[in-house]
């Protein structure tokens, strides 16, 4: 099986499917799976867009409704994690997880599935201490701060998936893996991004700073 993995969507989903065609063609070989790591912007209209707490820029429908509307069909099975820019009214109906759109499933706070004997494993969200040990407690009409607070990661999601029997093959995180900027060339990175050194030494590098 041919898996295709996606960092930050946003919502861009025709670009996305158009570049893993125009791979298909050069190479001679069909994916089979996308695996998208976040940053998905499940928008499926206007209302959707405004509960979604990241900067302005971000705030564009995008192509997703065209699939959820049934316009589009995804031309590959696509399963996704949530990350920091997501819808919060729609991630919020899917607790456990669900299909989104024809082909496009969401994993859910945290979840697995298994693809053609393959065991996918996520959790979504990024992590803050702020909330960490606390439940799920956001509903709609969210403030600006459930907004934020409902992708922060759980300890009880965590703790469920760690009931599992039996090993994933692959697992989905919106949050950098601990110590990921020394797993390449860390003095590069910190030549282009000066502000980061002091997190990577100090081991508290984390993928986002919006809490």
């Amino acid at each position: 099986m041919l898996i295709a993995v996606e960092g930050c969507c946003h919502g861009e989903l025709d670009n996305i499917y158009a570049s893993l065609q125009d791979a298909e063609r050069q190479t001679g070989q069909r994916v089979d799976l996308l695996l998208c790591c976040g940053d998905f912007q499940a928008v499926r209209n206007q209302a959707d867009l405004s509960t979604m707490a990241c900067p302005d820029k971000y705030k564009s429908m995008r192509t997703f409704y065209k699939y959820y509307k049934g316009e589009k069909k995804a031309p590959v099975l696509t399963i996704f994690i949530g990350g920091n820019h997501e819808a919060s009214n729609h991630m919020w109906e899917l607790p456990y997880g669900g299909w989104v759109a024809p082909n496009i499933y969401y994993l859910g706070f945290g979840g697995v599935v298994t693809v053609n004997g393959v065991r996918i494993g996520g959790l979504s969200g990024i992590f803050n201490h702020r909330h960490y040990h606390l439940g799920h407690s956001e509903m709609p009409p969210f403030t600006s701060g459930s907004q934020r607070s409902i992708y922060h990661v759980r300890e009880f999601d965590v703790f469920q998936l760690k009931q599992l029997s039996r090993p994933v093959d692959v697992f989905l995180s919106h949050d950098w893996p601990s110590r990921i900027a020394h797993h390449g060339d860390t003095n590069a990175l910190i030549r282009r991004k000066p502000f980061l050194k002091d997190e990577i030494y100090n081991e508290t590098l984390a993928a986002h700073k919006q809490v």
